[in-house]
């Protein structure tokens, strides 16, 4: 069940299966990396989007086209407020505009409730009968960011069938959930994403889910999302042997939930286990703390995985009889996340299967032929007389509320941009925001400054802020806002980034921004190669080494890398579909003069030829 030594990546969950290329998809987080997101699109571009060293593919024009071609398909509800800020000078960061959607649970304010779900809906079309769908639900324990926690991640597909009347009815909870996205969201949706929230909750109520070998899908679990929200566990089964795997937890929830069950074993982090009071510690027969630093021996393919510490998953198993009911997902072993009622909103999925295979005794074994045991090299038993030895920082903690607060109001303001042209074609941009929201009066400073630039030039957020002679790559929706305050002599800094409506940008940005990214004639020619490469059939490697060898074999003097035409006319007879991308992307390219000369008149004769082809196809 948990096979710690057979790790998968990110990426890897999302990556089309064979002969499907990827439609569209809606993901959920708590906190937000951008660079994660902008990672993500390589998933459908490639079939493995790590280089030779096995480090996620950095290549601009890599993340520049796999941004282009995906990003606007891609909507991402995240926390408002918890979004990391960026590195400075990234303008494929301009294609994830529309993508980041801030959320926010109901009821959100004083009592400081999450968006937590992390879950990911995707819709993938098959590449030779057009009107085949296949969905892929990957329901995890991580955000989208780069952390090295361990995590746990379960991932079912199915088949849409069109001619299914009736739904499934174990679907209608997941389908709700991705309905109910938009009623969360602060500001506005872009249409497209609209359109691809009404298709999922419509189609995935018709698919099949099928899950991992030797398990049946028991239930999909929406928290926080409406009146109806489940019971968790199930009032039947809370006598049962019960294992809690968390890395928060909290006292009154763990009281309540697993006071009756016949025996209970828990596993979190040790510095929440010496903060957790000693009496709900107690409760449980036995208690494991993650051990940090520690992992299993990786098989022979899992070498060029990095190394993890620290727990961030959550699990719950629960043995029933002869079977075993096992639960994965967003939230911890809280009252915020899994009370009645919930405060939070979460996603999690329950599963049954026989005990021998899936139950705790096997998750906990030593030794044996399950693979499962090795989990148990990751923990180590904890002094239960420990527990409630370490308290809480009370300032500290006033302070990082203090601050989620303001982020959270901040998030919420009411704060437009408008681009104006400066001299020698550069920009200015003026904010403005109607009125300053009141926020905590520990509050000292707040500042803020565009995410493609460094905080070297922030200014004052009061009654707006103005940034001048800026250039295109320059501008951004995406605003960095940073919050200092002070409680009791504590004084801290949060910085998160934030989307802003911006007006007056100009209507080729996009092109123009793609066109300075093209330094010279040898990037565009990689670029027209990547677009005429099926998606996902080549690892990023392959790729690099592809481009490599066709410069080895060009001389300066020709217009064009010597398999590129090549593959035009191959692509041409196999796939003319295709060749329209490249069309799209000549087209923006010729809307600026820079652009114009990259693709030069002697590659405008080849192109046409080719094209002329294709639209006598038509």
């Amino acid at each position: 069940m948990l096979e710690p030594g057979k790790r998968r990546l990110f990426l890897d969950t999302l990556r089309p299966p064979v002969g499907y290329e990827f439609d569209r998809a809606v993901g959920t987080t708590f906190t937000l990396d951008l660079m994660a997101l902008l990672s993500v699109p390589l998933a459908f571009t490639f079939r493995d989007a790590q280089d030779g060293e096995g480090e996620l593919a950095r290549d601009p024009i890599a993340l520049l086209e796999s941004a282009r071609r995906h990003a606007s398909r891609i909507a991402v509800f995240c926390h408002g407020g918890y979004t990391s800020v960026p590195p400075s000078r990234q303008p494929a960061l301009a294609f994830l505009e529309e993508s980041v959607i801030a959320a926010f649970p109901p009821g959100s304010g004083e009592d400081m409730p999450v968006f937590h779900p992390k879950v990911w809906v995707l819709r993938y079309v098959s590449r030779d009968q057009r009107a085949k769908v296949r969905y892929r639900l990957v329901c995890q324990s991580r955000n989208l960011t780069f952390d090295k926690s361990w995590d746990v991640s379960l991932v079912l597909e199915g088949e849409f069938n069109d001619r299914r009347v009736n739904a499934y009815a174990v679907n209608h909870p997941l389908a709700d959930f991705v309905h109910t996205l938009p009623s969360l969201a602060h500001g506005s949706i872009a249409s497209v994403h609209e359109e691809t929230i009404r298709t999922f909750a419509y189609e995935l109520r018709r698919v099949n889910f099928v899950p991992p070998a030797g398990l049946k899908l028991e239930r999909f679990l929406p928290f926080g999302i409406g009146a109806r929200n489940p019971t968790f566990p199930d009032p039947k089964l809370r006598h049962r042997q019960a294992l809690v795997i968390s890395p928060f937890l909290g006292g009154g929830f763990l009281r309540s939930a697993f006071a009756s069950s016949r025996s209970r074993t828990l596993v979190s982090r040790r510095e929440e286990l010496l903060k957790a009071p000693s009496d709900v510690v107690g409760q449980f027969n036995e208690v494991y703390a993650f051990r940090t630093g520690l992992e299993p021996e990786p098989d022979d393919s899992q070498m060029d995985l990095p190394s993890l510490a620290g727990l961030h998953a959550k699990v719950f198993v629960i043995d029933d009889g002869w079977d075993a009911r096992v639960i994965v997902g967003s939230a911890n072993a809280t009252g915020a996340a899994l009370g009645n009622p919930p405060h939070n909103v979460e996603f999690m999925v329950e599963l049954s299967g026989r005990k021998r295979l899936f139950g705790i005794d096997t998750l906990l074994k030593t030794n044996g032929d399950s693979e499962a045991g090795t989990f148990h090299s990751l923990i180590e038993e904890f002094d239960v007389t420990e527990a409630g030895t370490v308290g809480e920082d009370e300032r500290k903690v006033r302070l990082e509320r203090v601050l989620d607060l303001a982020a959270e109001i901040l998030t919420k303001a009411e704060l437009k941009g408008n681009v104006s042209d400066g001299e020698d074609r550069l920009y200015d941009i003026a904010l403005q925001i109607d009125a300053m929201p009141k926020l905590p009066a520990a509050v000292r400073r707040v500042s803020c400054w565009p995410a493609t630039l460094t905080g070297s030039i922030q200014r004052p957020l009061e009654n707006g802020a103005e940034f001048q002679g800026l250039s295109l790559p320059q501008l951004s929706a995406f605003l960095v806002v940073e919050i200092e305050a002070e409680v009791d002599g504590e004084g801290g800094t949060k910085r998160f980034v934030r989307k802003i409506e911006m007006s007056g940008l100009p209507e080729d940005r996009l092109p123009l921004l793609l066109a300075s990214m093209l330094r010279n004639r040898s990037r565009l020619m990689q670029l027209l190669w990547l677009l005429l490469l099926p998606e996902a059939d080549l690892t990023f490697d392959e790729f690099s080494q592809l481009l490599a060898d066709e410069e080895d074999a060009s001389a300066e003097i020709r217009p064009v890398f010597p398999g590129l035409l090549e593959r035009m006319l191959e692509t041409l007879a196999s796939e003319p579909a295709r060749l329209d991308s490249v069309n799209s992307l000549l087209e923006d390219l010729r809307k600026t003069e820079h652009g114009s000369d990259l693709i030069g008149e002697d590659f405008e004769a080849i192109w046409n030829a080719v094209w002329t082809a294709r639209s006598e196809m038509k």
